[in-house]
């Protein structure tokens, strides 16, 4: 099967030593590959040396350079724009490939309906991170989290994957650039993967996981060393009430509602600082809920979250599965 050409598209900030250290190993999956292929380094306003490195090291990688510090989204679809290849790679400039690691992806877009395939994450130690995402429910709430693997291996079963990650997923340029990339409602960070994953599989795209595309990436957190733990969980917070406002079904979103309006009178100081939050939101969650459906007279199709979720169940219901 002939192979697609990838825009690898990079978000960084600060990044000059993470950079140093994982590129070589993406050029390396790159000539194993033999892709066609542009490299793409989206800065958030870096106050390091990160530029003046790429362009002495490495002159042919294109970077697009935000004037702010705006946050992951608004940064990646820098290059999710200006991505010019068949397919866009999204790489966190923490993650180490393996050579291999693009080799049991293209056949996935072999179908037109595919929208995208994430590989397994693993850390420093050996430890899984990440593999396919199952579509969790913690009473009416939507778990994005939750990872499970076959038990078995079934060779010509593709996988699904409730939500791909952001550190590592490969997807079909044009239904990307369709989507208008991530949604910046999310920026800084957090919960704009799983919207966006949820879009896609809406609008009747697909959504996999490739168990043998392998890459590695450390367990510590670059949010948590630039924003104060209670700044990162009242933008946490904000972002699922405001998932949840976009993407619940309208029964269970105002059962949801209701459950947010009861935990205000407990007046817990951090809850009501995220709804504060997330109400100044309202004309950007109508804005987003709009697109949605606009793109859905494309597409032709606007499932619900609860179709999706029984479509991925009723794909992996012959197979034993382990979640974790």
């Amino acid at each position: 099967m002939s192979k697609k050409s990838i825009s690898i598209v990079i978000p960084t900030f600060n990044g000059k030593e993470l950079l140093a250290e994982n590129i070589p190993f993406l050029l390396k999956a790159l000539e194993f590959s033999k892709i066609d292929f542009e490299i793409l380094l989206c800065d958030d306003a870096s106050k390091d040396e990160t530029l003046d490195f790429i362009s002495s090291t490495y002159p042919t990688i294109k970077i697009l350079k935000s004037e702010e510090n705006k946050g992951f989204s608004p940064t990646i679809n820098l290059g999710i724009f200006a991505a010019q290849k068949d397919l866009i790679f999204l790489l966190n400039n923490d993650v180490k490939l393996s050579e291999t690691y693009f080799e049991e992806q293209f056949k996935y877009f072999k179908h037109s309906d595919t929208f995208g395939v994430m590989g397994k994450i693993i850390g420093t130690s050996g430890e899984t991170q990440d593999t396919a995402k199952f579509p969790d429910y913690v009473g009416i709430k939507i778990k994005g989290s939750t990872n499970f693997e076959l038990l078995e291996e079934q060779r010509d079963f593709w996988i699904p994957s409730f939500m791909l990650s952001g550190a590592n997923t490969l997807v079909d340029r044009k239904k990307i650039q369709l989507l208008n990339g991530f949604d910046e409602i999310y920026a800084p960070f957090y919960w704009e993967d799983v919207d966006l994953s949820l879009r896609a599989w809406r609008l009747g795209w697909k959504c996999y996981y490739e168990a043998n595309a392998i890459c590695t990436h450390p367990t510590s957190s670059t949010i948590g060393k630039l924003f104060k733990k209670k700044d990162v969980n009242a933008i946490a917070n904000r972002n699922k009430f405001i998932f949840h406002t976009i993407h619940l079904e309208k029964n269970k979103l105002f059962s949801y509602k209701l459950k947010l309006a009861l935990k205000l009178l407990l007046f817990k100081k951090s809850f009501k600082k995220s709804y504060s939050l997330f109400k100044a939101k309202k004309s950007e969650i109508a804005k987003s809920q709009h697109d949605l459906f606009v793109l859905s007279q494309i597409t032709g199709n606007l499932f619900s979250t609860e179709e999706v979720r029984n479509e991925i169940l009723q794909k992996i219901a012959p197979f034993k599965i382990r979640k974790f």
